[in-house]
């Protein structure tokens, strides 16, 4: 696998840190990688070397105030701001490969910004795998938390307020606690009132217009996932247009399931399905 890293200014003049992951031999299809809220595209090296053996270039993007990308740490004051930047990732990776069809993996918020940039474009990707969905994030909170959080975001939306939760709420297994933990590119504070609103709002948005998504999914959920309800992933596989949906539930998996313990299964499955669709 050969790896690079580069940047581009956004509409909004922030640079944006990408990373790609080559395959040795010749390319068969594009995969951009879309990480979760606090993390960055750096984490998923693992995935993205299980997916250029089997041919894939990946695309993996660092979001607006995450990594090593300019802006405000884990700021993300509208959900629609890191989808105008896969955007622009998009047509970088058309520029370096034209004749490539183009996938897509995002994780958490990451899921939300993927199918953001579906819906925006639709008839683009090839096909869009995701794991830990929030669209039902907020459906296991108080309804008056939620209402604070969205009226707060309009006055204080850059203040930390909402608790991550522990870490172990990502993964089960120690050793990949133990690489979070000591990751200098993770935010491990809490989570900033406007971030959170705008997910929120994303969240909804997609859920009212998953009819329009015509393009095949693949959701991926851990049955133990207590940061965000695998009843989301359910609701999308039921609600969109798509013939070829699959989803599946992994009991007593938790939320950063290409993190857990079987991952190897998991990264696996998602990669024979990317391959399906090319």
């Amino acid at each position: 696998m050969i790896e690079r890293q580069d940047r581009f200014v956004n509409a909004n003049g922030i640079a944006i840190v990408y990373r790609v992951w080559q395959p040795a031999a010749e390319a068969r299809g594009i995969v951009l990688v879309s990480h979760g809220l606090g993390e960055h595209s750096g984490r998923y090296r693992h995935v993205a070397a299980a997916l250029t053996g089997a041919g894939f270039v990946c695309y993996g993007i660092d979001h607006i105030g995450h990594g090593l990308s300019e802006g405000m740490r884990a700021y993300v004051p509208d959900g629609w701001l890191p989808v105008r930047d896969m955007d622009q990732l998009y047509h970088m990776a058309r520029a370096d490969f034209p004749d490539l069809p183009v996938l897509l993996f995002g994780h958490s918020m990451g899921s939300l910004i993927g199918l953001a940039f579906e819906l925006r474009n639709p008839g683009r990707l090839r096909g869009i795998a995701l794991t830990g969905l929030p669209v039902h994030g907020e459906y296991d909170k108080p309804a008056w938390l939620i209402s604070l959080c969205l009226w707060a975001a309009q006055y204080i939306p850059k203040l930390r307020l909402s608790p991550p939760g522990l870490p172990t709420v990502l993964t089960g297994d120690d050793e990949a606690l133990r690489a979070w933990r000591e990751d200098p590119l993770v935010d491990k504070g809490m989570w900033r009132v406007g971030t959170s609103a705008a997910l929120i709002r994303l969240g909804r948005e997609i859920c009212q217009r998953a009819g329009e998504i015509e393009t095949p999914l693949l959701l991926l959920h851990g049955s133990d996932d207590h940061l965000v309800p695998a009843s989301g992933s359910a609701f999308l596989a039921d609600e969109v247009s798509s013939d070829h949906v699959t989803l599946k539930i992994y009991d007593g998996l938790r939320h950063e399931l290409v993190n857990e313990t079987a991952r190897d299964e998991i990264i696996g499955t998602i990669r024979d399905w990317l391959l399906l669709r090319l």
